[in-house]
């Protein structure tokens, strides 16, 4: 008896308190702006736990090899290859399965219209135009995703995976996936390729050598807090203005792209990218140089290791080393107008296009010293020159030095001796065009 009444009374009280309203709902719902709170709140603790699984992923990835790139006298970026085993060879880094990432520590402010000159130019005299063609698409997806310009202290990675192809993550969001594979191998190239930022920065990038500056950078270099807020505001739905708009609301997912997505082979790694010109770009050694070795001006220079201070050459200078001081200091300038620049497919393809054309010309009058071979001087100078609309030469600076003078002033020879260049594509949309030319020279 006593189990029966209890039970009839249980039920009484749960018949009684589903006819009860609930009043913490009912005032929510009286509330849509309350309501929306709540609802985009368990939208952002989705993603971050998607994030963390994204994340928990590659866990298991060991650094390959660390690097920092320097320009115009200045740190611009510490960077990293992770890898599931760690390995030396680049062609095998390249097209090996599995989980890779590449993690670029930002040390200094970028304007847009930088970043992508950045790494569209390297891409393009990295690869060759008909894989550059068939991801310009995905890339442009890529490189115009993020909303803000890179700042120092920003965490950008480009991850790759079997399951997901090519992804990309600003500060912890995820803002691209699903892209193919191939676009992962072409940013690849920029690091490891036959023409890299440096020598020094493509072996420390393959764990050849060791450099604990950047590792020390990755480590403590962190994220503003208003930056990773700003990155993860980019893939949430705005705030709808009316009632009936919450019911509609969805997270606005990371962008993706499934053509060639998951089932993509890697982008074959170009040891001699081909240009649109007939020749293809490779870097400059002492055996392609030696039939223009009688160089005897520059044997009787007298040579002495350089400091990393830039050399600045403008039209109609000499070659008297001067402080380039001043050039870096665009690097921390974001203006509004850059800030705001927007890329198309047919300027990235111009761009593609026009960019091999400038460096292979300086290529083919470089004359790597007799001097410097007889002392076994090698080195990677950097040049940033800026062309005019009709191809002539405004301006030479050297944005990274080598330590011998003497290859120093053979790269700044070899830039004025072959321009003028020829005249920039309409499709570039500009009266000038700056470009960064890496030259190496390397002993066989």
């Amino acid at each position: 008896m006593d189990i029966q009444g209890t039970t009839k009374h249980d039920a009484g009280k749960v018949k009684a308190t589903g006819n009860k309203p609930n009043d913490r709902f009912m005032k929510l719902m009286l509330q849509p702006t309350k309501l929306l709170k709540c609802l985009l709140r368990g939208m952002q603790i989705a993603m971050l736990l998607n994030l963390a699984s994204v994340a928990t992923a590659q866990s298991d990835l060991v650094m390959n090899g660390s690097s920092v790139y320097s320009d115009l006298g200045k740190d611009q970026f510490a960077a990293a290859l992770y890898l599931e085993t760690q390995q030396q060879n680049p062609s095998i880094a390249h097209s090996m399965q599995g989980e890779k990432r590449m993690e670029v520590r930002v040390l200094n402010n970028y304007s847009k219209r930088r970043w992508f000159n950045l790494w569209m130019q390297s891409i393009s005299i990295n690869n060759s135009r008909e894989n550059f063609s068939e991801s310009a698409q995905d890339l442009m997806t890529l490189m115009q995703a993020a909303k803000s310009a890179p700042q120092k202290g920003d965490l950008i990675e480009y991850l790759s995976s079997p399951d997901k192809g090519t992804s990309m993550r600003f500060n912890g969001t995820e803002l691209v996936a699903d892209l193919p594979a191939d676009v992962f191998g072409l940013l690849l190239n920029t690091w490891i390729g036959s023409i890299p930022p440096t020598t020094s920065f493509k072996d420390e990038i393959l764990g050849k050598q060791r450099n604990p500056t950047a590792v020390e950078l990755l480590e403590t270099v962190t994220t503003a807090p208003e930056r990773v807020s700003l990155a993860a505001s980019w893939i949430l739905p705005p705030e709808p203005t009316a009632v009936a708009a919450v019911a509609k609301v969805k997270p606005k997912p990371a962008i993706k792209k499934t053509s060639k997505a998951k089932t993509a082979t890697p982008a074959k790694l170009q040891e001699t990218p081909a240009p649109v010109a007939s020749k293809p770009i490779t870097p400059v050694t002492a055996i392609a140089a030696t039939s223009a070795v009688a160089d005897t001006k520059q044997g009787a220079t007298k040579d002495q290791p350089t400091s990393d201070a830039n050399t600045s050459v403008s039209k109609g200078d000499d070659h008297t080393e001067t402080s380039g001081a001043a050039a870096g200091e665009d690097s921390e300038a974001v203006t509004g107008s850059e800030d705001e620049a927007d890329f198309s497919i047919a300027e990235a393809l111009a761009m593609r296009d026009y960019t091999p054309l400038v460096v292979q010309a300086i290529y083919k009058k470089i004359s790597y010293p007799s001097r410097a071979i007889n002392r076994g001087f090698e080195g990677t100078v950097r040049m940033a020159i800026v062309v005019s609309q009709s191809g002539a030469l405004e301006k030479v600076t050297v944005a990274q030095k080598s330590r011998h003078s003497i290859l120093n002033k053979a790269a700044i020879k070899a830039t004025e001796r072959a321009a003028p260049f020829p005249a920039l594509p309409a499709a570039l949309n500009t009266d000038e065009f700056e470009i960064t030319v890496p030259i190496t020279f390397k002993l066989k």
